[in-house]
């Protein structure tokens, strides 16, 4: 019966708008009804993309870079703005051509703006901001790291600015990265998110430390290692915003795209 067919394939359908499932508990203010004003909602992803390599796959290989399924993990949560770590621009081990933030950008339909914090044969590395509106500013300083040179990207927009960062594997280093990230936030009055693969849990000394002034806002879950997370080192943080609701925070179910899963926020200023 027609009827009957158009009605089968419209629950079809709307199952398939639920392809994304997130680890953890969708986190309510005591409003639960539609924000007010959408302007000022604002739909958040940090992400350590691991170059699009799987968890295991080879750093040597441009062919293991699979960025269609790195595109796909963010568009399906959709991100106003996204804080990516981990990217590679025209090096060999990506391939001498392939811009992988510019690409991601094009496969998402969002703005790119990628900052380098080292040089590697053939081309850059470093962290990158996906939005759906361009930056009116951007800026970006360096931070000492362990192993090699990290970068703090800051990228201000109308109703609020976001920083995204990729922290250095010592403690030490931590701790002064720490410190350059609050120099950097008190330049600013409007509200302040900051994303980041922190290499730290959440009872170490750095976060500790910037949760003196930072709200944490993702979820409370294992990020690390996607395929069998055990621990929480992706976060995402809010300031200058004491009436910040979160409407829905929750670390992303994604196995196979990076050895990160995603941390995703919806939150309204």
């Amino acid at each position: 019966m027609p009827f009957l067919h158009l009605l089968n394939r419209f629950h079809r359908n709307v199952l398939s708008l639920t392809a994304l499932i997130c680890v953890g508990v969708p986190v309510f203010g005591d409003d639960a009804a539609s924000p007010k004003k959408e302007t000022n909602v604002v739909r958040v992803l940090s992400y350590n993309i691991q170059i699009g390599r799987a968890p295991g796959g080879s750093y040597s290989d441009p062919t293991q870079a699979f960025l269609d399924r790195t595109a796909k993990v963010i568009a399906d949560v959709n991100p106003d703005v996204a804080g990516l770590q981990e990217v590679d621009c025209k090096t060999n081990r990506s391939g001498a051509d392939v811009d992988q933030l510019a690409a991601l950008a094009e496969k998402t339909g969002l703005n790119g703006k990628f900052e380098s914090k080292i040089e590697l044969p053939g081309g850059l590395y470093g962290v990158g901001v996906l939005s759906r509106s361009k930056p009116l500013k951007t800026a970006k300083v360096y931070i000492q790291g362990s192993s090699h040179r990290r970068v703090l990207q800051i990228c201000e927009f109308e109703n609020y600015v976001f920083f995204n960062t990729h922290f250095p594997l010592t403690q030490e280093t931590r701790l002064q990265a720490v410190k350059i990230i609050e120099e950097e936030a008190k330049k600013y009055d409007k509200p302040i998110i900051l994303v980041g693969d922190i290499n730290a849990t959440p009872d170490s000394p750095e976060v500790v430390e910037l949760k003196k002034t930072w709200r944490s806002i993702g979820a409370d879950a294992p990020t690390f290692r996607a395929d069998k997370p055990t621990v929480q080192i992706d976060y995402v943080f809010i300031r200058n915003a004491p009436n910040a609701r979160v409407v829905e925070t929750c670390v992303v179910d994604e196995p196979l795209a990076s050895d990160h899963r995603p941390v995703f926020c919806v939150v309204e200023f």
